[in-house]
Parts: structure tokens; sequence; C-alpha cells
């Protein structure tokens, strides 16, 4: 303890150092935990948009359901798909399960036509279940009709909501009549009529302007699937065991193959290997910010106080204690920057998330959204034990310098 009082009583010596080094700490301290706060936002909305957005937690497909292209609809795809949703349905971890079928085919609106990505599913179940109310663009009506909604219930409804990008090509609004073609189960072309009775927001331009949804009734009348399905989007009451139920599904489930969400979430993890490579990159940016910094300002301190250490070792103190010496400033230079960051991030993070600060569209997306940092305690563990760390190594060195000082010589200096 006596070490550890003689190293405060110098950093409450020296101020002026003592405090620039810890301006150094807090900023670093504050921009790791900031990132990792705006990181956890990311990753949470990219996850919920995922698993919201039509996923689940766990995909049921045919086996090798995701290889290669599919030159009709429904080539590969679950025989009796509704069955055996039914029967997931009774399994006590699963929440819900949601049939859905994807084809391709055309839009046409008499003079134009259109190549769609359609996804047929049903309302009651996906309404429920999934974020499908917040993609409906509200305020779109055609003159002397009624405005954008979900897709009905009905069995005999023929509807369907256009991405808003397909809506634009066709120049369709809701209320106008449209055909949709597509290819059967069975290879032959068919044709149905539908009304537009809503316009969505995917989210992506690229969705936006080919994506539509029906119900699985008039994808069946259009298909002839005779129950079969693409896939099955299965909801669970633990959300945390997506891994485990999904190695569970496919072990019980012949024929089939199930994936966790994020393994089918190719956006969600090319922005997650970004965010974690640009974070890695800043890392290191503020480790030898640090480094230098703290290093700097322990040398300095070695400088001006030889004749000091050669009274300490002439008075008995070992050369490992003079190590440990330095590295107990080190330790108070970061515990009081983890502190005080911590205060300040806090503070700034609170302030921050009262703005309601829109962000912009990130590239690729239709619209941007609101900046709302979290509290990820872990972020906050992390960032101290990187800055005691990084102090720890930069004070290594001027320790080793001191401990190499002759007694003599340092009793000598001027």
């Amino acid at each position: 303890m006596i070490l550890a009082r003689l190293a405060l009583r110098n950093l409450l010596r020296q101020r002026r150092r003592s405090l620039l080094t810890l301006l150094v700490l807090v900023a670093s301290f504050t921009a790791l935990s900031l990132a990792g706060g705006f990181m956890a936002q990311t990753f949470q909305g990219l996850s919920d948009g995922a698993i919201r957005g039509g996923l689940g937690h766990v995909q049921i497909l045919p086996t090798g359901g995701l290889e290669g292209g599919e030159e009709g609809s429904l080539e590969k795809a679950l025989e009796g798909g509704e069955t055996l949703a039914a029967k997931l349905r009774q399994d006590p971890e699963v929440a819900e399960v949601l049939p859905r079928i994807q084809f391709m085919g055309l839009l046409s609106s008499g003079p134009k036509s259109v190549a769609f990505l359609g996804s047929a599913v049903d309302p009651t179940r996906e309404a429920a279940h999934m974020a499908v109310a917040d993609r409906v663009k509200e305020g779109s009506k055609a003159p002397g009709g009624a405005g954008s909604r979900w897709l009905s219930a009905q069995p005999e409804a023929r509807e369907v909501i256009l991405g808003i990008g397909l809506a634009k090509s066709l120049g369709a609004t809701v209320g106008t009549s449209l055909t949709l073609m597509s290819t059967t189960k069975a290879g032959s072309l068919n044709a149905v009529d539908v009304e537009v009775v809503g316009l969505q927001d995917l989210g992506l331009r690229e969705l936006n302007d080919r994506a539509l949804t029906v119900s699985l009734d008039t994808a069946e009348l259009l298909l002839q699937a005779e129950g079969a399905r693409s896939r099955l989007s299965v909801v669970l009451k633990q959300p945390q065991r997506a891994d485990a139920m999904a190695e569970r599904f496919a072990r019980e489930l012949p024929g089939t193959e199930a994936h966790p969400w994020h393994q089918l979430a190719a956006f969600y993890q090319q922005v997650r290997m970004l965010y974690f490579a640009i974070f890695g990159f800043m890392g290191l940016v503020l480790f030898l910010v640090v480094f230098l910094a703290t290093a700097n300002t322990l040398l300095m301190s070695v400088m001006e106080r030889i004749r000091e250490f050669g009274v300490l070792r002439a008075t008995g103190l070992q050369a490992r204690q003079l190590v440990a010496l330095l590295q107990w400033e080190g330790a108070f230079l970061g515990l009081a920057g983890s502190l005080t960051g911590f205060v300040f991030t806090l503070l700034f993070r609170a302030g921050m998330n009262a703005l309601h600060y829109q962000m912009p569209a990130p590239p690729g997306t239709s619209h941007g959204y609101e900046l709302f940092i979290h509290f990820v305690p872990m972020v906050y563990v992390a960032a101290f034990l990187f800055l005691q760390t990084t102090l720890q190594l930069s004070a290594l060195l001027p320790g080793l310098k001191a401990a190499r000082l002759r007694v003599v010589e340092a009793l000598r200096h001027v």
C-alpha cells in the first residue's frame, strides 16, 4: 500500500501532466463506449428487421432449397407444408409457424409488364408475428378509393400488396386491377387478376422495385401448389435457442434442412463484419494514442524523479518495486479516466438520445432511422479493461528504465 500512496501523491503533484493524460483517457473511453452502444443499436435493428421481416427465428426448407436457382415456382418445395406446419405448432417451444411460398413471374397492368419476386403468406398469422403493419405505406389512395391496408383474411379475396417502386413502375395505386402471371407447380403458365390493396416499403430499393405479397389462397390458385410450401418460418418462444432448435428440427424432420435466422440474413452478416472491422481499427488507433500519451507522461515522470528514485533505492526499495510503482501510477490514471469517462458517456448518451436525431439512409436503403445509443454494460467493462491493459503496457517501459538506474549515479543526478 506504500507504493500505491507514493504513486497517487506523484500524480497529484504533477497535476497539469496528469490532467492532460486524463483527458486522453476520457476521450478514448467515451469513443469506445459510444461506438459500442451505436453498434448494439445497429445490430438489434438489423436482427429485428430480419426476424420480423419474414425469416422468423428458424427457417425450414426442403433439402437443397438454398442451392442454385429455381427454374420454376415450387420446383423445390415442402410437400404437405401445411400438414408439417400444423405438426410443428404442437411443439411446446414453438410460438407459431408461418408457411410461405416464394415465386416469380410477371405483373401486368395491360400496356406494361414487370418481373416480380412474390411472397405468399397467411394474412392473419403474418400480421400477428411479423412487421407487416409497419411496412404498409399510409396515405396512398386511389381516386375515390380507400387507403393502403394489409391483406384480407377472406379466402376468396384476390389482393396484392406492391413494393412502392414496383407500383411506381406500373403506375399503380390502391384500387388498381392487375394481372399476376407465373408458372404452376407442374410447369404450365397461369394468370390471376388481383386488386392492389396496399403499398409497402421494405427498406431496400431493390426489394421495393420487385417485391409483392399475396395471400396463400391467391398463390394456391395461381401456382396450383396443392399444399406445397417453399419454406416455413418458425417463431420460437425463446429466441436465444434458435441455433439449438434448428439442429433439432434438422434431425427430426427428414427431407428438410433448418437454418437459424442469422445464417440466412446476408445483409446482417455483412454489416456485422464491417462494423467489427471498423471497431477493431478504431481500437488499434486508440491503443496507440493512449499508449504513447501515457508512456510519455510516465517517462517524463521518471526523468524528473531520478534523484528521488535513487533515494528510494538507497533506503532499500528494490528494482522490481520501482516497476510496480509505475504500474500503480498507470492503474490510478486508468481508474480515474474510466470513471470520468463513464460519467461523461452517460451524460452524452442521454443528451444524444433526447435529441431524437435522424440518421441518413444507409447505402441501398430507402429511409433513415432514429439514433438511439444503447447502454451495454459489457461494452463499458471492455473499455475499462482495454484502457487498463494499455496503461499497464505503457508503464512497463518507464518502469524498466527506472529499475535500471544505478543508485550512485541517480543520487548525483542534477
